[in-house]
């Protein structure tokens, strides 16, 4: 039976894929109802909304939607039809300027089916940087009539859009971006500081995955791992009571 059910989602699958607006990701095909990648649970499973967004830069993500036949809520296992998404509204906390379509172009996912939810568009400069957490108001069709769920919500784990100011640079207007603090830039290995009493010392990658860095300068240096691989790196400290951060090019050859 369950090849038939993957047969069937692969012969919609390809109905979809005719001029639409996304295509579900096949690799899904058998795994169990639900909106995938997964929401992020800290510490457990779930991949989350992989890709950043940049103010003024076009930006999509695709959500892939498996639809069974059964689904267990609060304890109590339902046979539903279908699972709809409004065509308009049904995503909150979206940055402005990001709007979302479906395949189907109706937002409705019949039962034993593959379908996509794609988030699309240019975010605007009325956005603020940071971290936005879409919430997924869907509709399941069942027996008793159409049940609204949030996803997440009832469901453990968050969605997370990290969205970056127009550079692709910093997620936060709380900071001042500098230029030439740490010298030499690009650098071969090393960086000095042309001011004293810095602290938190933090060097990321443009991703805000932290590399680290030695919280005390040696014979008034910092040294960059010699594991890290030419290219750009974020650079953010302390000082005076305000946050600062500048990009650092690391270019040994």
């Amino acid at each position: 039976m369950k090849k038939l059910y993957t047969l069937l989602a692969f012969i919609f699958l390809a109905q979809l894929g005719i001029g639409q607006n996304c295509l579900p990701d096949s690799t899904y095909i058998d795994s169990t109802g639900g909106v995938y990648p997964k929401p992020l649970i800290p510490g457990g499973t779930g991949k989350g909304i992989s890709k950043i967004a940049c103010i003024n830069k076009p930006y999509e993500f695709v959500f892939t939607v498996v639809t069974p036949d059964t689904i267990r809520l609060q304890g109590i296992l339902l046979n539903i039809n279908s699972i709809t998404i409004a065509t308009t509204g049904a995503i909150s906390n979206l940055p402005e300027g990001i709007t979302y379509a479906c395949n189907p172009p109706t937002c409705v996912y019949p039962k034993k089916t593959l379908g996509c939810l794609i988030l699309k568009g240019t975010p605007t400069a009325n956005n603020n940087p940071g971290d936005y957490k879409p919430i997924i108001h869907l509709l399941i069709g069942s027996v008793f009539g159409n049940l609204a769920v949030d996803y997440p919500g009832i469901f453990p784990g968050e969605y997370i859009l990290k969205l970056l100011d127009e550079n692709c640079f910093i997620a936060t207007k709380d900071i001042n971006i500098v230029n030439d603090n740490f010298f030499p830039n690009p650098s071969e290995g090393w960086i000095n500081s042309r001011e004293n009493n810095i602290h938190d010392l933090k060097l990321t990658d443009q991703y805000g995955r932290i590399l680290g860095i030695q919280d005390q300068p040696i014979d008034s240096k910092f040294i960059l791992s010699n594991n890290l691989p030419d290219g750009f790196y974020l650079l953010s400290w302390k000082s005076k009571n305000k946050s600062y951060i500048q990009k650092i090019i690391l270019h040994r050859n």
